[in-house]
């Protein structure tokens, strides 16, 4: 759930999935069966233990509440809205007939997803740069796409920048502008040296 360039549609499937995983589990230990967590299977075939009803009664009321505290906090994680699959794979078959476009985007998604040459780019860039470089060519799908892949979802950059902020203002340097530093510090954007050369001037002879 953590990292650079995260976004709500990748978060809600693994929120999804994990949900799934627990309701699997559930059903496993219901059955007294304890295969689904490997340490524990091995040491219970280790040991012999008599109390494994004990334990898998204590397993199941802790998952029972993990997921229902999870279905709780996130009401609308298991009714997945897909008309967004779009956004995340514009080249999965039929993936058009439940996108929620108008007519004329739906239209413009069709000539996208029978670009080969877009799609063999799809495979090496990530969603967003994608959606960006196509932007000149389809600008109402990329609008759409990006309006939902840029907000924040997680509190990870505001936790990342708070702990560069404290590293580099310290009370040593407690009246120094941290502004430029932070960014470089918390930024994955490798800098464009040639870019930033071409514009000083070589120190020169007096």
């Amino acid at each position: 759930m953590q990292g650079f360039r995260t976004d709500e549609l990748s978060l809600n499937s693994k929120m999804c999935a994990f949900i799934k995983k627990l309701e699997f589990w559930l059903k496993k230990v219901q059955r007294n069966s304890v295969s689904v967590f490997p340490t524990l299977d091995k040491f219970a075939d280790d040991s012999e233990i008599d109390n494994l009803n004990t334990i898998c009664d204590c397993i199941r009321e802790h998952l029972t509440k993990l997921r229902d505290e999870l279905v709780s906090y996130f009401p609308s994680i298991m009714n997945q809205d897909r008309t967004q699959d779009w956004i995340q794979n514009p080249f999965v078959e039929d993936v058009t007939s439940s996108s929620g476009l108008s007519d004329k985007l739906t239209e413009n998604l069709i000539e996208l997803a029978s670009d080969r040459a877009l799609e063999l780019k799809f495979q090496n860039v990530t969603v967003s740069q994608f959606w960006l470089e196509v932007k000149g060519e389809y600008k109402e799908l990329s609008e759409i796409a990006m309006s939902a892949l840029l907000p924040f979802r997680s509190t990870y950059l505001c936790e990342v920048s708070f702990s560069a902020m404290s590293l580099i203002k310290t009370k040593h340097r407690n009246r120094l502008s941290v502004q430029n530093d932070l960014i470089i510090a918390v930024s994955d954007i490798e800098p464009r040296f040639d870019n930033i050369l071409a514009k000083k001037q070589p120190q020169v002879s007096h």
